[in-house]
């Protein structure tokens, strides 16, 4: 009987522990560890656990929007970036993000009104300056896109990307000498975030030389 007794016992605990609530603290960080390594589908599974087990706020939910970002579910992350925004208006990455969510989606206008709320908070913010030019070139509009490619580049002139950008308008506008100085300077300036650029600047410097 004693160890009928004993085994019972010991499903009782199993099954209490079985029924105990998540750590939503463990689950973030269990999340923002599987970001690092690039299990994004793991990190999504993790930030949605820590939600139903309580966690909330524009922190948690700009992560989420982040790892549904790098899965390529952008309407998800749209979600959860407004999602954070409605716990915080002022959050500049989920601004940002929701932005450039908008822009793989090819919604240039709602990707630009996003760019400019975050520019509205942060006016000296270079990267956001260098986004709303990108999506000024997708929309032909060069005048609007090189002004925020200078004035990305007088803010942060160790950041690549916007001599790049500056390398596609005056190649769009037919200006040779320009386009060839400006990727060559993007080569020389540091280590872009997407690697890919540099190989698309190479072809492009022997496109125009």
């Amino acid at each position: 009987m004693r160890k009928f007794i004993l085994a019972a016992m010991i499903l009782i605990v199993l099954a209490g522990c079985a029924q105990s609530p998540s750590d939503p603290d463990k689950l973030l960080e269990e999340g923002k560890a599987k970001m690092k390594v690039g299990d994004f589908q793991g990190a999504a599974r993790a930030f949605e656990e820590a939600i139903k087990a309580g966690a909330s706020g524009a922190e948690v939910y700009f992560l989420l929007g982040n790892a549904r970002f790098q899965l390529g579910d952008f309407g998800s992350a749209i979600e959860a970036y407004k999602k954070a925004l409605s716990f915080d208006p002022q959050h500049l990455g989920a601004l940002s993000n929701l932005g450039a969510a908008h822009y793989a989606r090819g919604e240039l206008d709602e990707a630009i009104r996003y760019y400019l709320k975050g520019l509205e908070i942060k006016p000296d913010d270079a990267e956001l300056h260098y986004l709303l030019g990108a999506a000024y070139i997708q929309k032909g509009q060069l005048d609007e896109a090189l002004g925020e490619m200078e004035e990305a580049i007088r803010l942060k002139p160790s950041f690549p990307e916007p001599y790049f950008g500056l390398g596609v308008i005056y190649k769009m506008r037919g200006e040779k000498e320009k386009a060839v100085e400006a990727f060559e300077k993007f080569l020389k300036v540091g280590q872009p975030q997407d690697p890919r650029a540099i190989e698309e600047a190479r072809k492009m410097l022997e496109e125009l030389r």
